[in-house]
C-alpha cells in the first residue's frame, strides 16, 4: 500500500433536451471516469438536483418546458432554504454571447460553456469545481463522436424535430420554429455538422428575429431537410 487515496468518482448531472448532445456529453464524460445522470428537460433536471447529490451540474438554458435560468433559479432558492452545499452548476449553451452569460449568472450559474464542449474546457471545470485532474485522460475522438450509434441518434432526433418544425411553421408558430431550430443546432454542434448548423442558424434567425419575412423560411427548411438525408 502506497497511503495514496484513489481519486474519488464524481457525480454529474447533465440536463439537455438534445438527446444527441446528451449522449455525446455522457460519452465524453465516462470516459474521463464520471459517473453520469441525465434528464431530458428542465423540469425531471430540477427534480434530480433536489432528490440527489450531485459533484457538478450541466444544465442546457433554452428548453420548452422550463429554461435553464429558472432551473437554476429555483435550486439556488432550495439549496439556501435547506442550507445545503454549494452544488457547481455550468451552463451549456449554444450561445455565448455576453448578454446570455450575464443572464446564466444572474440566475446562480458558475459558468458557461459553449457548445460543442470544448473537451479540455471540460477538463478545467471538472478541474476548478471538484478538485480532480483528468488531464492526462485521453478526450474522446471525433471517430469516435460520430460512431454509428451517435449517427443514428443524430439523424433520427433530427429528422423527428425536422417534422414538427415543418408542422409548426404550417400554422406559423414562429416561437415553437425558433424553440426546434435552438435545440436542432445544440445537436449539430455537437457532432460538428457545420453546414447544418449554418441553415439552422438562417431558420433561427428567420423565426425568432425576423430578419427577413417568413416566406423565406420553407426555402430554408427544405434545405435542412435535404442535408438531413445525408448523414
Amino acid at each position: 500500500m502506497n497511503g495514496i487515496s484513489p481519486t474519488p468518482v464524481l457525480q454529474i448531472l447533465i440536463v439537455d433536451d438534445s438527446a444527441t448532445s446528451r449522449a455525446v456529453i455522457e460519452k465524453q464524460l465516462k470516459k474521463l471516469g464520471c459517473n453520469v445522470v441525465a434528464a431530458k428537460d428542465g423540469a425531471s433536471g430540477l427534480a434530480a438536483m433536489e432528490k440527489d447529490e450531485f459533484d457538478l451540474v450541466l444544465l442546457d438554458c433554452q428548453m420548452p418546458d422550463m429554461s435553464g435560468y429558472d432551473v437554476a433559479t429555483s435550486f439556488r432558492v432550495k439549496e439556501r432554504e435547506e442550507e445545503r452545499a454549494h452544488t457547481p452548476i455550468i451552463a451549456i449553451s449554444a450561445e455565448t454571447d455576453t448578454a446570455h452569460m450575464q443572464l446564466c449568472l444572474d440566475s446562480g450559474m458558475d459558468g458557461v460553456l459553449g457548445k460543442p464542449l470544448p473537451v479540455e474546457e471540460l477538463k478545467k471545470v471538472l478541474s476548478l469545481w471538484c478538485d480532480v485532474d483528468v488531464s492526462s485522460v485521453s478526450p474522446m475522438t471525433q471517430e469516435e463522436m460520430r460512431s454509428v450509434d451517435l449517427n443514428v441518434l443524430f439523424r433520427s432526433t433530427s429528422l423527428d424535430d425536422l417534422s414538427a418544425m415543418q408542422s409548426s411553421a404550417s400554422q406559423a408558430d414562429m416561437a415553437a420554429v425558433g424553440r426546434l431550430a435552438h435545440r436542432m443546432k445544440g445537436a449539430a454542434l455537437t457532432m460538428g455538422a457545420a453546414q447544418i448548423v449554418a441553415t439552422l442558424e438562417r431558420i433561427e434567425a428567420i423565426a425568432t428575429h425576423r430578419t427577413q419575412p417568413a416566406a423565406g423560411l420553407a426555402a430554408e427548411v427544405e434545405t435542412l431537410q435535404q442535408q438531413l438525408q445525408t448523414i
